[in-house]
């Protein structure tokens, strides 16, 4: 998959990957890899400086990604060109042009713990949005701050991961 996309520099922020030659549709673009961690490690490693809160993609209910170097570098957009499937393939919501960044959006892969990270003295992550595009939300947050007709969207067309499913069908 390496040959779908390098990495450059962003728009959005810092560095982001581009596609290399055009996606279609529905194509696999990657798996998003990193290590299997709890909340409770999470929570651990960012509170020792060693992971920064926007790192970590959620898998499951309290299991995180503790993602890799590159898997990182795939920004926000609240108009994405990709989502998650299952658990951690990235698919292309639509076509994808040579050149163009590669983009989900991280809304769609939060359903933290509010009560178990407000107890460890933690805040939950959100993030000033900067992606720019027409329908941008100015924010990075929990799935269920979305309006009701985005979230209607991604659960309609099922381009959330199978744990968020779950959660809001």
């Amino acid at each position: 998959m390496d040959d779908l996309f390098e990495i450059k520099k962003s728009k959005i922020a810092g560095k982001g990957v581009f596609a290399l030659k055009k996606i279609a549709k529905g194509q696999t673009i990657c798996f998003l890899t990193g290590e299997l961690c709890t909340l409770d490690e999470i929570i651990k490693r960012c509170n020792e400086g060693k992971e920064e809160p926007s790192d970590p993609l959620g898998v499951e209910d309290e299991k995180y990604l503790d993602l890799d170097d590159v898997p990182r570098i795939f920004n926000h957009s609240c108009n994405p060109n990709s989502y998650i499937r299952g658990k951690n393939e990235l698919v292309a919501l639509k076509d994808i042009k040579n050149g163009e960044e590669i983009t989900y959006d991280y809304s769609t892969t939060m359903n933290d713990n509010e009560v178990k990270i407000k107890k460890a003295g933690r805040a939950l992550w959100t993030c000033e949005c900067n992606c720019g595009s027409k329908n941008c939300r100015g924010m990075i947050d929990q799935f269920k701050t979305l309006p009701k007709k985005i979230q209607n969207f991604y659960i309609s067309n099922k381009f959330m991961s199978d744990f968020m499913l779950k959660h809001f069908k």
